[in-house]
């Protein structure tokens, strides 16, 4: 890994800047040749205050001195949060089995034991073995459940152990979240795709029980969706609110996505789910 005072010397030069330039009311000309020579370690402050004048942020600064790539941690962080479905259990064993690795080494990292537990929970849930599951997330679901405002790691904890729990958690806390995803939406766009499967789990447990918050999350559902064009999500969100309204030509709707973007397994599992909540003139 590049020093601090090598990166900084790099982008300095690349930005064709002098010390000079790139000093501040704060950080004297001779405090940056010193972190250039690395005779100093800069504060983040003061490191927050030079890079600034190159237009970079502190995680690519991070990035430039790994050498343009990820840290380990980083690399199962990432892997983690692009996972679509803890059900894809191949790569679901292979983060498990990282962040193993990576724990015999950092064993205090409490971010890499929650997504170990959280994910190991996923396989429980996939075999039915709720309780098991419930048991793995609930020490990570204590700790989260009692900070009132949560960062964006933590939103996609709290999303990704939610279901596993009773109906009344998961009633305090969806609204509780989309707040918050709604207060980082601008900062992380890719906080969209988790709102929209958050409105359409929540819904298809409340369908009975709130047909009126039902008919207008999935509706948020659908037109977040289609703004951030997954059509995944849209096709999901247009059957669940089929079944919900009763309104085949909904239905058709998704079904025509689902086979126009080939996902017949996801179709197929709704279809599974939802055949008894079809009145009889569904008729495909």
């Amino acid at each position: 890994m590049k020093t601090h005072g090598n990166v900084i010397r790099l982008l300095r030069k690349n930005k064709s800047l002098s010390q000079e330039d790139v000093s501040t009311n704060t950080v004297a000309r001779t405090t940056i040749s010193k972190i250039e020579r690395s005779n100093i370690i800069p504060t983040i402050t003061t490191l927050e205050a030079i890079i600034t004048k190159f237009d970079v942020t502190l995680d690519e600064f991070q990035y430039i001195r790994n050498d343009y790539q990820l840290s380990e941690r980083d690399k199962i962080i990432s892997d983690y949060l692009k996972l679509v479905s803890n059900t894809q259990t191949e790569l679901v064993t292979d983060i498990i089995g990282r962040c193993d690795i990576y724990l015999c080494k950092h064993p205090n990292d409490r971010l890499l034991l929650d997504i170990k537990n959280i994910l190991t929970a996923s396989l429980h849930l996939v075999n039915d073995e709720l309780e098991i599951a419930q048991e793995l997330v609930r020490p990570v679901w204590t700790r989260l459940e009692k900070i009132d405002h949560f960062s964006l790691i933590e939103i996609r904890l709290v999303s990704n152990m939610l279901f596993y729990f009773p109906i009344d958690i998961i009633e305090k806390f969806v609204p509780r979240l989309l707040v918050m995803i709604d207060k980082y939406s601008a900062l992380d766009k890719t906080l969209s795709p988790l709102k929209v499967a958050l409105l359409i789990n929540s819904s298809s447990i409340f369908m009975d029980i709130y047909p009126a918050i039902t008919t207008k999350n999935l509706d948020i559902a659908i037109n977040t969706a289609k703004e951030i064009n997954r059509f995944d999500l849209l096709a999901n969100a247009y059957y669940l609110q089929g079944v919900h309204t009763q309104k085949p030509e909904l239905i058709n709707k998704a079904k025509n996505i689902f086979y126009a973007i080939e996902k017949t397994d996801i179709l197929a599992q709704l279809e599974k789910n939802y055949y008894l909540k079809l009145t009889p003139e569904f008729d495909f």
